[in-house]
Formats: structure tokens, sequence, C-alpha cells
């Protein structure tokens, strides 16, 4: 299932629920900036691919795809530079004209050739475009 054209309040609803009532140890949330960069550094560390982290998405995939299936795997985590912007728990500051962008999407786009792994951009909780998504990130109690 593609979960795009998501907004970051409806993926934030998602990641909640993912372990709601199955598991008391356990919860999610969104992934956050810092477990993101944290990814980055790791997969540049021991895959060998020091440039990870300014792939654009659009040299590897030209057309959004299932996770796993465009080549973008690197130590086991898949599409972090290459097919689609996920939602985070950052908050952004970037302001343009009189309406502010709180949330922030990361990553690379399969539309886009400038967005890299390490890209950051900021929109509104309530905006669903084709290319955002999300990845959640698992606490252990």
């Amino acid at each position: 299932m593609l979960w795009n054209y998501i907004t970051q309040i409806d993926a934030a609803t998602a990641c909640y629920n993912i372990y709601e009532t199955s598991y008391t140890n356990a919860t999610t949330d969104l992934i956050n900036s810092y477990a993101w960069d944290t990814a980055i550094v790791y997969i540049q560390s021991f895959s060998g691919d020091t440039d990870y982290s300014y792939q654009d998405g659009q040299s590897i995939k030209s057309s959004l795809a299932n996770t796993g299936t465009n080549n973008d795997e690197k130590c086991k985590i898949n599409d972090m530079s290459s097919n689609i912007m996920e939602w985070t728990t950052e908050y952004s500051t970037n302001t343009v004209s009189s309406y502010a962008y709180p949330c922030t999407r990361r990553g690379g786009s399969y539309i886009y050739n400038n967005f890299y792994a390490d890209s950051r951009y900021g929109n509104d909780a309530t905006f669903s475009p084709k290319n955002a998504t999300f990845r959640s990130i698992l606490y252990i109690k």
C-alpha cells in the first residue's frame, strides 16, 4: 500500500496507532530529525557510500515506487534519498509571506532532482502533497 497524499497530522496518527493496543512496552511516533540524521551517518559510515546524503531521488527513480523496489537500500534502510519525502516531528521555522510552515519533510523525492537524503522542506501540517509519506520510529519502554 502506498501512503502518499498524507498530511503530517494523519501520518502522526497512523504512527501512534501502530502499537496502540498490541504491545504495552512499545510506542511509535514519526521519525525525528536526530534519528534521520543518525541513519544517514550510519549509512555513510557502514555502506561505503560516503556521498549518500547528497544523492538526489530523481536520478535513482523517476516514479513513485513501493518501499524497497527502487535500488535505494543501504544497510537495510530503504528509500531515504530516492523515493518520497517523509514527514517528521521536526519543527520548521520556515515562513513564506504570512504563512508559517511548522512541519518538516525530509529526504529525497522522485519528483525533484534537487532533494537529497539530508534535505529539509517545511510545510503546513494540513498539506497533503503527492510526494509526502512518513517513516515511523519504534521506542521500547
